[in-house]
């Protein structure tokens, strides 16, 4: 029989479990009350560290999308695995009219209904964000750790509270060029200034958000790395032929354009192989100068559009790639570099913003200036012609990450962290 929703805001329907990870929690509430329901769900539970995470949470967790879905299932299932921390996390969904709870690898997810405002306005003060805060503070968690722009918002709630930046819409729309880019930058900066104002504690995923957020914030900044999936430790990199691989969107901030005039330049020059292009384009007009670009170079049979590509895809290209290519014009700290790092790849990537944090110049890749594709092209000849350094630099690279990325250690360093928070409040 269909649950019937006493308190239509409040209750919980449960979707079908998809496959053999998830375990379906079904709930009917008794009450009116959505305290009384969330009572219901912390009954089952010990007295462990209540964490609450808001984050972006992909359905199928074993296919994110995006590098802050991917952040966010790594570290909920290496955070689930402690015993002492009893692992919650709360989305906001767009085109959701009701709640659903499910579990995910032992961690609790609320599913919660988004709002169709724009989101500048419901970070701001919108339903979504009302919505949200009620949730929460219904949920009582000992310490809550936002990932979601919406968590620029939620720095003086009455919780103990950390707020992870995984990237500054200001400068990412500046830097994609888009229609009315510059009127959005400008009320990004607003919104960013106003919630970096309101914050008590951050983490800082790479020197460059520190440096970034240190004038605009009071705030406690902790470092701590994001983590990686486990799989791509286990790659083992055999590249086939002289494959070089780039993952993203395409669009002006990746520089897509950029990465095929330098490829193009490395074959003038004599360079074989073939680059490899795994992602979606979010302007058709963008796509269309990618295809133009292409066909200008006479590059049909040595440029592969992959389109998005899921997890076990992605592994599969990057055991089969020689080098990484990264020419973005504005990154953080790429969950691409990152996972081609973990993979024992070479990386090219931009001199810019958080990426020369990352990769060391000749020891586990190259930095280049975006927009001088023949600085790009003569890094790609390089390690095409030469393995042995490019397998030398990836092998450097492995051990980089294994140091820095490894889910365990951040989920560590993170767990300590929401203790020191606690006990401090």
């Amino acid at each position: 029989m269909a649950l019937k929703p006493v308190n239509r805001k409040w209750s919980v329907w449960v979707r079908p479990a998809a496959d053999r990870h998830l375990r379906t929690v079904r709930v009917e509430e008794r009450k009116s009350s959505r305290e009384q329901f969330l009572e219901s769900l912390a009954e089952a539970k010990n007295s462990n560290m209540k964490v609450a995470l808001f984050t972006r949470y992909p359905p199928t967790p074993q296919k994110p999308r995006g590098g802050v879905e991917s952040v966010a299932v790594v570290l909920v299932r290496a955070l689930a695995t402690i015993s002492d921390l009893d692992v919650h996390v709360v989305t906001l969904e767009g085109g959701r009219d009701i709640s659903v709870v499910e579990t995910h690898d032992g961690a609790t997810v609320h599913r919660l209904a988004g709002s169709r405002w724009p989101q500048i306005a419901d970070v701001l003060c919108g339903p979504g964000r009302r919505r949200l805060i009620d949730y929460v503070l219904a949920l009582q968690p000992d310490i809550l750790h936002s990932h979601e722009t919406h968590g620029l918002m939620l720095g003086d709630l009455n919780i103990p509270h950390v707020f992870t930046l995984h990237g500054f819409d200001t400068e990412n729309l500046r830097a994609d060029a888009a229609r009315f880019s510059a009127i959005r930058s400008r009320l990004w900066a607003m919104a960013e200034g106003r919630g970096l104002a309101r914050q008590r504690h951050i983490i800082s995923i790479s020197p460059y958000v520190r440096r970034m957020i240190e004038p605009l914030t009071n705030a406690t900044i902790h470092d701590i790395d994001n983590p990686v999936d486990e799989r791509f430790f286990a790659v083992n990199s055999s590249p086939q032929g002289c494959r070089v691989l780039c993952v993203g969107w395409l669009n002006e901030r990746k520089n897509t354009l950029g990465a095929i005039e330098a490829f193009a330049r490395a074959v003038k020059h004599g360079s074989g192989g073939t680059l490899v292009i795994a992602g979606q384009a979010n302007e058709a007009a963008y796509r269309q100068k990618v295809l133009a670009c292409i066909a200008c170079h006479n590059l049909t049979a040595r440029v592969e559009l992959l389109g998005h590509i899921d997890h076990e895809q992605l592994l599969a290209e990057l055991g089969k790639a020689a080098v990484f290519l990264l020419p973005s014009r504005q990154e953080n700290s790429p969950m691409a570099i990152a996972e081609a790092m973990a993979a024992g790849l070479p990386v090219i990537a931009s001199n810019r913003c958080g990426m020369p944090f990352m990769v060391t110049e000749n020891t586990t890749g190259f930095l280049i200036d975006p927009e001088d594709t023949g600085q790009i092209a003569d890094r790609l000849s390089r390690l095409l012609y030469d393995p042995a350094t490019a397998r030398k630099m990836g092998q450097a690279g492995r051990r980089v990450a294994e140091h820095r990325f490894f889910p365990r250690a951040v989920s560590e360093q993170t767990r300590a962290l929401y203790q020191n928070i606690v006990a401090s409040k």
